[in-house]
């Protein structure tokens, strides 16, 4: 999966809970989940750059095997 593809994917989520945090009080039930879900997600960008990092270490590795 590409970068613009993972932020088209995620884009209705995050447009979803930023007027969950800002319509709802402070502290309140929804600005929690709105948190959560904030979490959630960067920890989902964590885990896709750094397969994306082991990818192109892969494919490095690769390019330079096949030039022997």
């Amino acid at each position: 999966m590409t970068i613009d593809s993972r932020c088209k994917e995620q884009r209705n989520v995050a447009d979803m809970m930023l007027m969950n945090f800002k319509n709802t009080a402070p502290g309140s039930k929804g600005q929690v989940q709105a948190l959560n879900t904030l979490s959630f997600l960067l920890g989902m960008w964590g885990d896709f750059l750094e397969e994306e990092e082991r990818r192109m270490k892969l494919a490095s590795t690769l390019k330079t095997t096949s030039s022997f």
